[in-house]
């Protein structure tokens, strides 16, 4: 018998894959707007909350900052968490994406650094313009009084 995924990856706390289907259009969103304003780079994602084996990502949310990181800029800013960028591999591969079909992304969170190349099966331009349509739904700092109150000005 075939352990389902979500419970394997809560069993061995290996959470980022979860934490990036559910936050895709964002980091596609982050990832094509970095591309356009500074060319290639990295989305950098600092995971806030702690993240347990208990979570339901179904209704539970996990709070995280987001930066763009241009290319040149990503061996510092690695540097920062005694990550070795010696292996000019991980440099080489941010400075060679397709950014039109990928995201560079390092997720930092529950003391652990996951970096990967996704291949996305939307593309990061369209999860920008999906963002842009439902804006007001990528903002946290709205609750829904305060969004109800802001539309009302909006109009």
């Amino acid at each position: 018998m075939r352990i389902p995924n979500d419970l394997w990856q809560g069993c061995s706390g290996y959470w980022q894959n979860r934490f990036i289907h559910h936050n895709m259009l964002i980091l596609g969103y982050t990832a094509w707007m970095g591309y356009i304003n500074e060319g290639r780079g990295l989305v950098a994602c600092e995971v806030v909350d702690t993240i347990l084996p208990t979570i339901d990502w179904t209704v539970d949310t996990v709070s995280f900052n987001r930066q763009y990181m241009p290319h040149v800029q990503v061996e510092q800013y690695l540097q920062a968490f005694e990550l070795k960028t010696n292996n000019t591999a991980l440099l080489s591969a941010i400075s060679t994406y397709d950014p039109a079909q990928s995201i560079a992304i390092a997720i930092i969170g529950n003391g652990a650094v996951d970096i990967n190349l996704l291949q996305m099966k939307i593309s990061p331009r369209d999860c920008y313009n999906q963002v842009q349509q439902r804006w007001e739904e990528f903002q946290p700092a709205l609750t829904p009084k305060k969004r109800s109150l802001y539309n009302k000005d909006q109009k």
